[in-house]
């Protein structure tokens, strides 16, 4: 599995929900505490339990299960992270190397268009 470009998403607009709570930025009308990449490597280490090579399409619905604390992967929630997936890698796989699937869990960040469930 060859690793895919990733970066625009690092650099992608937010346009869905704030990863926080507390407010836009007044200047910039941004969130004011995106949601970073150490943010997500820590997530991917809290619910597998280390930091794999590969990570499965299930492992993933578990790390945002986690990361944006969802207390059931919903089909809303599933349909968002399939756009994101299909968004970052331009397909469906089985498996993702860790960075491409860091930039899937940033991608569904940036556009997640449902509640929040929790403060960043």
């Amino acid at each position: 599995m060859s690793e895919i470009s990733t970066d625009w998403v690092w650099s992608m607009p937010t346009v869905g929900i704030p990863w926080c709570t507390c407010g836009p930025d007044p200047l910039t009308g941004l969130p004011k505490h995106p949601v970073t990449r150490p943010q997500l490597v820590q997530a991917v280490v809290d619910a597998l339990g280390s930091l794999p090579e590969t990570v499965t399409r299930q492992e993933l619905m578990l790390i945002n299960l986690r990361f944006w604390r969802f207390p059931v992967m919903t089909q809303a929630n599933a349909d968002a992270l399939l756009r994101s997936v299909k968004a970052v890698t331009g397909e469906v796989p089985e498996t993702f190397d860790v960075a491409t699937a860091v930039a899937v869990l940033k991608h569904f960040s940036n556009t997640w268009p449902g509640e929040p469930a929790g403060d960043g």
